[in-house]
Parts: structure tokens; C-alpha cells; sequence
């Protein structure tokens, strides 16, 4: 039997907040509403009350406006906002002796800050039977931000559903719109002005993660161009995100050495007859991938 459930689906960039309602259903996914705005969250990199209250004000906004039924919200968070590592663990290891192992890089970067502020996950990218070691890749996001979220949503009168990251929201919306992925060698890209987010997928299978700095369109293009000409037995790459372009795809096109594609979000979501797109989304669908991945996200 079809299961239907509303959900309302929030991606926290760095300077721009998108906001997505699907409805989830097993036979198909439709959008019902989206919008954008400034992110007024933080103000010089620290947290904001007054910002926090804007976005509450502008997240209420949406949801008249849009006539939002949906009571559970699916969030992102912008990767940079997070601490993500990759880290070497033996096999064997108990849940509490990685969670010790996890906590002790933590400290490394965050010194001053305990291990118990943060809340962490994490998964296994890779095992090497013959070292008898495991690349495990951590995610850890600041407990107090997950408090503030979930005053935000309970100030509405919604509830907190699923928290993820931007990225691999991203890879969601992959996922389920491009299934054929499930037997390929894919590269997952998330262009951001200052970032690049960069996931390896073999066959369905997270295989790395990684990102880096970059300060330019020259420095994206030169890096994704690196990694389609480094990256043995690589059948394409797949890039989403806000800093994305019309122009800025060109380029990355040029430089790379195979097929770049841009990800389409709604490539098998149905869009709502009553939603007209070309009023509501600023840019190309691509810029909505995270958005729309975490409220597709089930689990």
C-alpha cells in the first residue's frame, strides 16, 4: 500500500535559505511549494536572536502564503557550517570506542569546545581487509544549533523530522532522479562560491568524500577539470548548487574532460498544477537540489 506524507523541506545556506513542500508517496513525489531568501541566521559568523526571529517571521510567511499543510520539516545544513572527517579506524572497534576516537579529533580542531556540544554521526566509506582498517567519514553539527531549529519549528508549530547535510541531501535527489547512477562511477559535485563539496559513488555506494577551498570561478573550474582527468574509470560528473550558473556550467564543461551534468532535482518529481515554477524559483532547478533532497529523504 502507498504511504503519502507531507513534508516541508529547509536548506540553511550560507547566505540563502531555500524552502521546498513535497509530497511523499511510493508511486511518485510532487512539489507543492518553493521559495528563497536571505539567510539572516547569523550575523558576522555568530548566532543572531534577531535573525533567528526574522527567519521564523519569513519561514511563517512561506508557509501562509503557500497554504503549507506539511507538519514535519526535513533540514539542511550548509557543510560548511559543519565539521565533516574522514579518519582511519581498526575493525572491530565498538560503537563507544569510534565515538572516542571521533571525539579526540574533535578536540584537535575545537579545543576549547567539549565533544559533548556536538552531536555526531557517522559511516563507514571503505574497509581494507588486508590492513584491517575502516575510512569513516564523521559529521558532527553543533548541539545548540539543533536547539535553535527546534525552537524555530515548535514556534510554528511543526516538527523536527530529519537533519542532514546540504551535500548529501544532494546525493538524495541523486539518487532518486538519476537511478541509473546505481551502476556507475560518478563524481557528486557541490559548487558553492567559496567551497567545493566532492563525493566519489560507485555503484550506489558512497566510496570518499572530500572538499575544498576555492576563491574564484577560475579555481572551480580548474579543480573540477583536475578531478575528470585524475579520477580513473570516472563516467561523469554531476554538479548541483548555489553558486552554479548558466555560465559558470559552460566553462566547467570546457575544462573538463568528460560529460559534466548539471543534477536536476525534479527530473521524476512532479511539479503541482497549482505551482507555477517560473513565479517562485529564482535560477535553475539545480539550485534547489538540496532543498528538495532532504525532503525526499524517507529514513
Amino acid at each position: 500500500m502507498a504511504s503519502k506524507e507531507l513534508i516541508l523541506g529547509l536548506s540553511l545556506g550560507a547566505k540563502r535559505i531555500q524552502a521546498v513542500e513535497l509530497d511523499q508517496d511510493d508511486a511518485s513525489n510532487t512539489l507543492r511549494a518553493v521559495d528563497e531568501w536571505d539567510n539572516t541566521l547569523q550575523s558576522n559568523g555568530k548566532k543572531s536572536v534577531q535573525g533567528t526571529e526574522v527567519f521564523v517571521s519569513r519561514l511563517g510567511e512561506f508557509i501562509k502564503e503557500n497554504r503549507v499543510k506539511a507538519r514535519k520539516v526535513s533540514i539542511a545544513f550548509d557543510s560548511s557550517h559543519l565539521f565533516l572527517n574522514t579518519i582511519p579506524l581498526e575493525d572491530g572497534l565498538s560503537r563507544t570506542e569510534m565515538n572516542e576516537h571521533i571525539n579526540w579529533e574533535l578536540m584537535q580542531f575545537f579545543p576549547e569546545t567539549s565533544p559533548r556540544e556536538f552531536i555526531t554521526d557517522m559511516h563507514v566509506l571503505s574497509q581494507d581487509s588486508k590492513e584491517r582498517l575502516s575510512q569513516v567519514l564523521s559529521v558532527s553539527v553543533r548541539r545548540e544549533d539543533i536547539n535553535t531549529m527546534q525552537d524555530v519549528v515548535k514556534k510554528l508549530g511543526l516538527v523536527l523530522h530529519i537533519i542532514d547535510v546540504d551535500h548529501f541531501s544532494a546525493d538524495t535527489a541523486l539518487r532518486i532522479n538519476y537511478p541509473d547512477t546505481s551502476k556507475k562511477f560518478v563524481a557528486l559535485v557541490g559548487v558553492k562560491e567559496n567551497r567545493l563539496d566532492i563525493s566519489l559513488i560507485r555503484n550506489g555506494n558512497l566510496e570518499s568524500y572530500s572538499y575544498s577551498m576555492v576563491s574564484s570561478n577560475d579555481e572551480i573550474v580548474e579543480q573540477i577539470g583536475y578531478l575528470s582527468r585524475e579520477t580513473p574509470d570516472i563516467f561523469s560528473i554531476v554538479a548541483y548548487g548555489t553558486h552554479l550558473d548558466k555560465d559558470l556550467l559552460v566553462q566547467i564543461r570546457r575544462g573538463a574532460s568528460l560529460l559534466v551534468e548539471a543534477l536536476n532535482p525534479l527530473r521524476h518529481v512532479k511539479v503541482s498544477e497549482e505551482l507555477s515554477l517560473s513565479g517562485h524559483i529564482s535560477g535553475p532547478s539545480y539550485r534547489y537540489t538540496s532543498a528538495v533532497g532532504v525532503a525526499l529523504r524517507r529514513d
